[in-house]
């Protein structure tokens, strides 16, 4: 699946609940590297979704992409993440089932509505489902362009099965 390239610098993009930041946290702790997460770099407050400025927002990115070794990951397609794509030794799409990433989102909004001290509500579901259902037709189609754009052939993973079978290969 994963030549013998190492890779230093990686791209995981997706739908929102495919697993991106469960595989980051896995492949970082694996490789030792440092993991970003591309919500932290658009928002400066996630829990407002308080914008950030785009100046602020892109220098982020900057200091990141001259570090040796990165690992990046988030729902992201845009302008501002062409860089990211361009700098990455690979690019990933986890392009999960819809139903799959909307139980997660559910069990991560009892997590954080009961379990944690982060504030969460059940309209942002309502929006975040709207972004699962407009993935594969819209979103899947601007990561993999974004990925081939910057010459990128991007690994796509459809299951826990392929996730495990990429990571078992990149031990």
């Amino acid at each position: 699946m994963v030549d013998e390239m190492k890779y230093n610098k990686i791209l995981i993009v997706g739908a929102i609940g495919s697993g991106k930041t469960t595989l980051a946290k896995k492949l970082s702790k694996m490789l030792k590297i440092k993991r970003y997460e591309l919500d932290d770099i658009a928002y400066k407050k996630r829990a407002t979704y308080e914008k950030q400025k785009p100046k602020v927002r892109d220098n982020k990115v900057k200091s990141i992409l001259k570090k040796k070794k990165w690992i990046i990951e988030g729902f992201y397609s845009r302008y501002w993440t062409y860089p990211i794509y361009k700098k990455a030794d690979m690019v990933m799409i986890l392009n999960i089932k819809p139903s799959i990433a909307k139980k997660r989102v559910i069990i991560r909004f009892l997590k954080r509505k009961f379990l944690s001290k982060r504030k969460t509500n059940l309209k942002r579901i309502t929006s975040l489902f709207k972004y699962i259902n407009e993935y594969p037709k819209k979103y899947l189609k601007m990561q993999k362009e974004s990925a081939e754009e910057n010459g990128k052939r991007p690994l796509i993973l459809h299951n826990n099965k392929e996730i495990k079978k990429f990571l078992k290969s990149m031990k």
